[in-house]
């Protein structure tokens, strides 16, 4: 896995945002989530200041956690998503 884009609007809110998945190590993941302008460009052009980075150890928890925020975050407040996610209160099972 080279790296994950997407561009998501949340259907509730109406507000946009980028959800980027790389690879920073042999065995890290980061995924970020930065609030987006009406071109999806990070807010104030600034990638230094994003509302959520998760980090994952193997490619497939990555993918879970990119593919898991992008369908959420299209349908769920985005407040409570964060707060979830950086809690750590989800279950990173894959299936």
């Amino acid at each position: 896995m080279a790296g994950l884009f997407a561009k998501i609007k949340n259907k509730l809110t109406g507000r946009r945002f980028l959800i980027s998945t790389i690879k920073k190590d042999d065995n890290t993941f980061e995924t970020a989530v930065f609030p987006a302008n009406l071109f999806y460009l990070p807010r104030g052009f600034k990638l230094s200041n994003p509302s959520l980075v998760k980090t994952s150890q193997n490619p497939e928890e990555a993918e879970w956690v990119h593919h898991s925020l992008s369908q959420r975050l299209q349908t769920e407040l985005p407040e409570r998503l964060f707060q979830e996610f950086s809690e750590n209160k989800i279950s990173l099972r894959l299936k």
